[in-house]
């Protein structure tokens, strides 16, 4: 079996995977749950300074079914709001979390005044928490409502905390800047021991019905399994330019998604809504199926194949422009599900009445055809 254990900001992890901030983790009871399912640390749902972000208003969630017939994506939005009470009380829930578990336990701080920033930090420090990580980036907290520019909120934030503590402090930044890269250097500069990539970004969805925006008439968080090509991106073109780790966050559905955060340079993956649709014990199937993939990749250490793909992005000028590809139907594979008919604009695929011919002279090679083929592959590009 693979060693699985990592490093991150000097907290030792028995794998990558670690429960998100988020309504999972609100209290000891939850973070116990999360630590006999498996997770490897727990990071506790963010308190906030504004009294009206920690009262959740009611129903909070939602999924939607967004795109084309057949090729949907799911949204799940929420309203979720932050820890019930102050800081006294998640000071408390905090020592008692520390007295249940033996994983870390990351507080997660969303503050709006300079006195608030510090102070909370000195008292999460007091309480026990091994890290702390800092959320300005909250979808319904005052800074993205506000529209401000993330940055010199999360470098005042960053500068007045590290003053105050001792132990690991983290940025988890908002995917809505101009350059999540310079961002993310600048912050480390500032003294961020590890960075998160990224919070929910605030969304809005409309009832057609009565034309109003559904969940309270208001913005909201929203993620799902379509962000994290998004999430990768910029994973990926930060991570050579970085020298503390980045903790991934957003859209994770199964192994394979943990993986591919590992390889665009994620040290570990961050995990909520996956919780919240499949339960804590979704970590057992992917811890399980990541060592399997582990050993079929012959791979003996875990850490090994963190930033592995991020190595091996290439410039724009260096991508393969040469016309030599096209489609090739392989009539035994076929089910006649038809799919492929209308994706192709140049029309090279014909239809007989049971299966599509492809002139291979007309096909341009863009691929998609194979790409909507599905399962069975009865189409594949080759080489002219």
């Amino acid at each position: 079996m693979a060693k699985l254990e990592i490093d991150f900001a000097g907290m030792k992890l028995k794998h990558p995977i670690i429960a998100a901030s988020a309504g999972t983790t609100k209290d000891v009871i939850h973070c116990k749950m999360a630590e006999d399912a498996g997770f490897s640390a727990v990071i506790l749902k963010s308190i906030q300074e504004e009294t009206v972000n920690r009262y959740n208003p009611f129903p909070r969630m939602s999924v939607f079914k967004n795109g084309i017939p057949s090729f949907q994506s799911n949204t799940f939005m929420t309203y979720e709001q932050a820890f019930e009470g102050g800081i006294k009380e998640y000071c408390e829930e905090i020592k008692k979390v520390k007295e249940t578990i033996s994983i870390p336990v990351i507080a997660s701080l969303n503050c709006v005044t300079k006195e608030a920033w510090y102070e909370y930090a000195i008292e999460v420090e007091k309480a026990g928490a091994d890290a702390i990580e800092v959320v300005p980036s909250c979808p319904v907290g005052a800074f993205v409502r506000d529209a401000a520019e993330f940055y010199p909120v999360a470098r005042e934030a960053l500068l007045d905390i590290k003053k105050v503590v001792k132990i690991p402090v983290g940025i988890k930044m908002t995917q809505q800047m101009s350059n999540p890269i310079i961002c993310a250097k600048d912050l480390e500069a500032d003294g961020a021991n590890w960075i998160t990539m990224f919070n929910r970004s605030s969304g809005l969805q409309i009832d057609l019905d009565t034309m109003e925006p559904v969940m309270h008439k208001g913005f909201c968080g929203h993620g799902g399994p379509w962000v994290t090509q998004s999430v990768m991106r910029w994973i990926a073109a930060s991570y050579p330019h970085l020298h503390v780790p980045i903790s991934a966050t957003g859209g994770v559905t199964n192994y394979e998604d943990v993986v591919k955060y590992l390889l665009s340079g994620a040290t570990n993956v961050q995990i909520a809504t996956l919780v919240y649709l499949k339960g804590f014990d979704i970590v057992k199937n992917i811890l399980e199926q990541l060592n399997e993939y582990l050993e079929c990749q012959g791979i003996d250490d875990i850490n090994k194949i963190i930033g592995y793909a991020a190595k091996k992005v290439l410039p724009l000028e260096k991508a393969d422009r040469s016309k030599r590809y096209y489609a090739k139907f392989l009539i035994e594979k076929c089910i006649s599900c038809k799919k492929c008919f209308p994706v192709c604009t140049y029309e090279a695929i014909t239809n007989d009445g049971k299966h599509p011919f492809i002139n291979e002279k007309k096909c341009d090679g863009c691929g998609l055809c194979s790409q909507v083929c599905g399962r069975t592959q009865a189409i594949i590009m080759k080489t002219r």
